[in-house]
């Protein structure tokens, strides 16, 4: 998926080869030069990439939304649930909880570990909460 998306907008936009090779890797991939040329180039850019997969996304039909969650999924699946930088612009479209769900459930069912960090949600943001909380209480105690 991630190689489909990148070749549509490298058609749609012209991005140079070696830009759009960027977009295939994950933001802790990229080499301190990929990351100057990424967010030089390529992310004030990123608006109107979005808007172009949102117009791709809206034109299709259930069965070929749930194709692209699937699609988006299985490439995610294959990084051991890490994004890379196209991968991260279409979930943004599709609905980021809804496509990490989906990955949970599937890797769950395949039995594929993923990565620590790709755990969106679930005991981050538990913990997120209760700091908060604390912080709240111990605040109102303080006064």
């Amino acid at each position: 998926m991630s190689r489909e998306m990148a070749n549509a907008l490298k058609e749609q936009f012209q991005i140079p080869p070696e830009e759009a090779a960027l977009l295939e890797k994950n933001i802790r991939q990229l080499s301190r030069q990929e990351r100057r040329t990424f967010f030089q180039k390529l992310k004030p850019r990123e608006r109107e990439f979005k808007l172009f997969f949102k117009g791709e996304y809206g034109q299709l039909d259930e069965k070929g939304r749930q194709e692209w969650l699937s699609t988006t999924v299985q490439s995610l699946l294959d990084r051991g649930g890490e994004p890379d930088l196209v991968d991260s612009m279409v979930m943004d479209v599709i609905g980021r909880l809804q496509v990490y769900r989906c990955l949970r459930e599937r890797a769950e069912n395949e039995g594929i570990r993923l990565k620590a960090l790709t755990h969106f949600g679930g005991l981050s943001m538990v913990l997120f909460l209760v700091v908060i909380i604390t912080a709240i209480i111990l605040y109102l105690a303080g006064r």
